[in-house]
């Protein structure tokens, strides 16, 4: 993929916005364009509790159900990462927050960088195995999408091969 310097990204045969004021007009920074009129999938600024960047799918009138089937995957992906990193983390900030209390309350007005890092390997040891699950659940469910999206290009590939 390559940058454009108007703020497009290209590949060979697809063409998405990063943020284009021209194309998609928004009342605020954070609004989500709405899909039924944008043209390409929007790409949004990251979301202040899960960190990721949001995606608005474009949807094509000529959406055959099984385009619509990898969109609707690919959505419901997408809120099912939202969802997990919102909660991770709140519980993140929470726990670090609660640490640097603890530490105030002893007296500590500065916390070491190397204090610091007893936390996060506390927080990583502490959540290794929701983690594990989680990358198991990511690698399953991109998969479906993989599988998914080569069916799309097969029958792409089928329906150009008829005409």
């Amino acid at each position: 993929m390559l940058l454009s310097r108007n703020g497009t990204f290209r590949s060979r045969n697809t063409l998405r916005l990063y943020s284009n004021k021209e194309t998609q007009k928004t009342e605020s920074y954070n609004e989500k364009p709405n899909p039924e009129l944008i043209k390409q999938d929007y790409i949004g600024p990251p979301d202040k509790d899960s960190n990721l960047r949001p995606y608005v799918r474009y949807i094509p009138n000529s959406e055959t159900p099984l385009v619509k089937m990898l969109r609707n995957k690919r959505v419901e992906v997408e809120i099912w990462n939202q969802d997990f990193w919102s909660k991770h983390n709140k519980r993140f900030y929470e726990e670090k927050e609660d640490f640097i209390k603890i530490h105030h309350q002893a007296g500590s007005t500065d916390i070491s960088a190397d204090e610091m890092s007893v936390f996060y390997k506390h927080f990583l040891d502490k959540n290794r195995k929701i983690h594990a699950l989680y990358n198991l659940s990511w690698y399953i469910k991109n998969f479906e999408l993989l599988l998914l999206a080569f069916r799309v290009a097969l029958q792409k590939l089928l329906k150009r091969r008829k005409l």
